[in-house]
């Protein structure tokens, strides 16, 4: 609510700018029945009344090339209100009107492209959004190739999108990392229908071309190498993830299990990289990954490891391996081994509730891994607890 009161005091200023210079312009107009409407949209405005402020204001105001800003201003009002019907009226009324200068036309075209695609209206969005960028290279042209984009990402239109975000970085690099994930969705789509594996790799090395750091194209990389059963190429890939970026080691742990068990070093060679990676990045999931190699030989010195790597890094999910490697004892009664197994229990509902991923960017929860952030609509962001 206070958002849309300071929204509408501009709105409230520019009505009483209209009604002076209406009352100089027009002596003979009724100027009581002005400044009756407007005082009575100043109170409603002072009295949080924010809707019947609006409608008030609307009838003191008439559209002409000094009151432009104000009603553009006030259609912003309306889409964030959600009454997408009354921002498309009446910037549509904007754009019909004849007197209007570029800018401001251009300015009523976007606005009314954003009510479209508010409205999920995606094709008239786009038309409009074109009819835009095809004047002179400027800011409004700049914000509707941006919204062009958003649209073909939401239509999965990933070539076109490749496109379109190659000429924004012309002025912004921070969208090659989108471009790399464009490709990875092209390869991932390849992948999916069983396309030709060259191809699929082709697109891969454009992503790391655009965005190097792209851990998306390595872990479809690796996953390949693991269906031609290139064991040791494969083992490589994953490695890089870590120099990548380090907060989706996890997501290389299970697919290196199964790549070390395949190759010659087997499971000593995995243990090893394993305790050199939880020197420098000490992470939960790693440590339970050293656990399970450990127990299969000796579950006393899994249980010891463990409960040192607890009192460091506590978490649930340690917590409750740590319960597991108890119950896997000889030397436990009865009574103690139901008092675990409740623990276990306990434990394990309140990891049921427990988000498994986390956008940096907007604090987005989810059990999946989602390139796209589905909440603040950017790549990269969500990434393992």
């Amino acid at each position: 609510m206070l958002e849309l009161l300071f929204l509408l005091l501009p709105l409230a200023a520019a009505s009483g700018w209209y009604i002076a210079y209406y009352k100089y312009s027009n002596p003979n107009s009724n100027k009581q029945a002005f400044n009756r409407d407007y005082l009575r949209g100043l109170n409603y405005l002072l009295n949080e009344q924010s809707d019947k402020a609006v409608d008030t204001f609307i009838k003191i105001l008439e559209v002409d090339t000094e009151t432009v800003e104000t009603h553009l201003a006030l259609g912003v009002l309306f889409r964030r209100r959600g009454e997408i019907d009354r921002a498309i009226r009446l910037h549509q009324n904007l754009i019909a009107r004849p007197n209007l200068a570029s800018s401001q036309k251009l300015q009523a075209l976007l606005a009314l492209g954003r009510d479209y695609y508010c409205a999920g209206l995606l094709d008239r969005a786009e038309r409009l959004f074109f009819e835009v960028i095809h004047h002179d290279d400027n800011e409004y042209a700049r914000v509707a190739v941006r919204y062009l984009l958003e649209i073909y990402q939401q239509q999965k239109r990933w070539e076109i999108a490749i496109k379109t975000a190659k000429n924004i970085s012309k002025w912004d690099r921070k969208i090659v990392k989108n471009i790399a994930h464009y490709y990875c969705e092209l390869a991932q789509n390849l992948l999916n229908t069983q396309g030709n594996p060259k191809e699929v790799i082709k697109f891969l090395e454009l992503a790391l071309k655009y965005d190097p750091q792209c851990v998306r194209a390595s872990l479809i990389k690796g996953k390949l190498a693991i269906m031609s059963e290139k064991w040791e190429q494969a083992i490589a890939i994953y490695q890089s993830v870590k120099k990548q970026d380090p907060d989706y080691i996890t997501e290389t742990l299970e697919p290196l299990n199964h790549c070390y068990l395949q190759h010659q070093s087997g499971a000593m060679g995995l243990l090893h990289y394993l305790h050199e990676t939880l020197t420098e990045h000490v992470q939960t999931p790693i440590s339970l990954a050293i656990v399970k190699l450990i127990q299969e030989k000796d579950n006393d010195k899994a249980l010891k490891f463990l409960t040192q790597q607890l009192q460091t890094k506590p978490s649930l999910s340690g917590l409750y391996q740590l319960v597991d490697l108890h119950l896997a004892q000889e030397n436990n009664s009865l009574i103690d081994k139901n008092n675990l197994i409740n623990l276990k229990n306990l434990i394990k509902k309140l990891m049921e509730n427990k988000p498994v991923y986390r956008c940096l960017g907007c604090g987005f929860n989810s059990k999946i891994l989602d390139w796209l952030c589905p909440a603040c609509r950017n790549w990269s962001t969500i990434k393992p607890l």
